[in-house]
Formats: structure tokens, C-alpha cells, sequence
């Protein structure tokens, strides 16, 4: 798909859904900073009017979403969990500002605790031991470490939506060790 990071700035939400709805934007090339962009300017449209989109439009903001997102990491890879990222904070932010809403995807909770706690690099426990030694020269501790953090942050803000989840004691498992670390 030709052009598809031409014009971002230019398009509104429906222009961007329609974009990311294409069937071939999975199989769509590009760097880095392409993609980023494109996530960026997706969710800032998204977010620039709260209460969102119309209940009929929402599936198709979620369908485009999830698309641009696969298509980014179909071709770039994970990027260190940059996509995944990118949704947990985009739908902390629409369950904030928008609140939860049956059958709508970027609408529901659950997702981001449990998304976020299926790439927890390492168990609680883990890094518990190893927040305080932190400053020991070990680079892929630090970076599991501050992972960790970047995981919780989007969760923790959700915690009154999520009290009642049955994975919720697996979260607060990890807000012990949360504030050693880096």
C-alpha cells in the first residue's frame, strides 16, 4: 500500500480509519518513525474529542486501531513493546476520559491489566530482589526493570474499574516492588 503515511496530519479520525481499514495495510512496509507516527496522529485524532466516536462508528475505530498496530509491528518488529504500549496507554487514556463501554474494544479494562501482565518480563518476586541493586552494571536488568514500570503505569489508573477483575491480585503484587524501581 503506496502513500499510506502521506497526509497524516491532514486526516481526521474517519480519514485515519479508513486508511487503517485497508485490507492491505498488514502487508504494508515502513520505518520506524512512519509508524509512530501513525499511531500518534490515530490517537490524537482519537483523543482530541472526547466522548469519541458514535457507538456504530466505534467498531471500525477499534478494527483500524488494531490494524495499524499489527501492521507496525508486522514491520518492524516489537520495538522494545512500543505497540504494545501504545494501546495500553491509548485505552487508559479513552477508559479515563471516555469511561468503559460494553462491547467496544478500546473501551474495556480488562485488556490492559491483563495484556500488561502477560509481558511482565519477569515475576514479581524477580524484581523485588533486584529493584534495590539497580544500580549494579547490569543493562538488560535496568531495562527489564524499567519495562516493568512502563507496564504498570497505563494499569494503575484503571485500578477503580478493575478492582473486581480476577487477576487484579496479580497487580498489586507487582505495586510492592513498584516504587524501587528505575
Amino acid at each position: 500500500m503506496t502513500g499510506c503515511f502521506d497526509g497524516l496530519d491532514r486526516l481526521d479520525l474517519d480519514g485515519h480509519v479508513r486508511r487503517w481499514s485497508a485490507p492491505d495495510v498488514t502487508g504494508t512496509d515502513g520505518a520506524v518513525s512512519q509508524w509512530m507516527a501513525a499511531a500518534q496522529q490515530f490517537a490524537a485524532r482519537l483523543q482530541s474529542a472526547p466522548p469519541g466516536p458514535s457507538d456504530a462508528r466505534w467498531p471500525d475505530v477499534c478494527r483500524a486501531w488494531s490494524a495499524l498496530l499489527a501492521g507496525a509491528e508486522r514491520a518492524t518488529g516489537p520495538q522494545g513493546n512500543e505497540w504494545l504500549l501504545r494501546d495500553l496507554w491509548l485505552r487508559s487514556w479513552l477508559l479515563e476520559h471516555v469511561g468503559p463501554r460494553a462491547g467496544v474494544a478500546l473501551l474495556d479494562p480488562a485488556p490492559v491489566l491483563e495484556r500488561a501482565l502477560e509481558a511482565m518480563p519477569m515475576p514479581p518476586r524477580e524484581a523485588a530482589d533486584a529493584a534495590p541493586r539497580r544500580r549494579e552494571p547490569d543493562r538488560e536488568r535496568i531495562l527489564a526493570l524499567r519495562m516493568v514500570r512502563r507496564l504498570l503505569a497505563p494499569v494503575r489508573s484503571l485500578a477503580p474499574l478493575l478492582g473486581d477483575h480476577p487477576r487484579w491480585g496479580e497487580f498489586e503484587e507487582w505495586e510492592g516492588p513498584a516504587g524501587d524501581l528505575p
